[in-house]
């Protein structure tokens, strides 16, 4: 890990920051001198991860409920109050169903793209002002394979992702002209709580994935990824390495989108 800090003193808000990637963006980005604001609603984790890795008071938390439109403008409220200004918008949080179509309520349809979909629109929205007081910044969708290949038992995840995708397209025109640049990462197969299934296998362990991802090669590098393959490609994004990319997902899965 560098050293340098890369991206010292500029400033961050990562929502789902407590666990999984999330955390993993949280603790890249602080290695590089950023400091950042947390957003997601579970204190006890947020608070143990701080406590973890700040030695510099660099993190501060802000708990939110991201499917509430009201606590998302208190959420940049506390980074107008703090800094005035922001660097980078990181959209991670998401939640997950495993719902195929004919099972699928339309209440939690619509609970995951609010938090999946509606939540990255509404926390760009009103970080703008936030990042044109510094002549620009990044903002960054954490969308996944998921919402460019379909996967059954997922319709509002993977419509949300897929969403998210052409999200980042749109909002690179419109705000290429402000020296904003968006992005978004789809990753793979990650560890995280998410891969473990609700009869508490963890995906990777299942005969499923090992026939059809390892044995029959569908996954080329034939592993699971880890959290910091993704918060590498979210520093990335961050870094002036992009300052010329923008509109664009990065596909970060081991090679599996690339077989058939």
């Amino acid at each position: 890990m560098s050293k340098d800090k890369r991206l010292l003193n500029k400033k961050a808000i990562i929502t789902g920051g407590a666990r999984g990637i999330g955390a993993a963006i949280v603790e890249r980005l602080y290695q590089e001198g950023t400091e950042i604001i947390i957003a997601d609603i579970r204190k006890e984790n947020v608070n143990n991860l701080i406590k973890k890795i700040d030695k510099n008071n660099q993190i501060d938390y802000f708990q939110v409920d991201l499917s509430k439109e009201e606590e998302i403008i208190n959420l940049i409220k506390f980074a107008k109050d703090k800094w005035g200004e922001l660097d980078f918008l990181i959209n991670n949080a998401a939640i997950e169903d495993e719902y195929t179509i004919e099972n699928q309520s339309l209440k939690n349809y619509k609970k995951t793209l609010s938090v999946n979909l509606d939540a990255p629109f509404l926390c760009s929205k009103y970080a703008l002002p936030l990042l044109e007081k510094n002549s620009g910044g990044r903002i960054i969708m954490m969308t996944s394979i998921q919402g460019i290949r379909g996967l059954k038992g997922n319709i509002s995840y993977n419509t949300a992702k897929g969403g998210l995708i052409n999200m980042t397209r749109v909002l690179a025109v419109e705000l290429a002209s402000r020296n904003i640049l968006v992005n978004s990462v789809a990753p793979g197969f990650i560890s995280t709580d998410m891969s473990v299934r609700k009869d508490g296998v963890h995906e990777g362990d299942t005969q499923w994935f090992k026939d059809v991802y390892l044995k029959y090669e569908k996954l080329p590098m034939k592993r699971y990824g880890q959290t910091d393959d993704i918060s590498g490609a979210v520093y990335f994004f961050c870094s002036e390495d992009s300052k010329y990319i923008t509109g664009q997902t990065l596909l970060v899965d081991g090679g599996v989108s690339s077989t058939f």
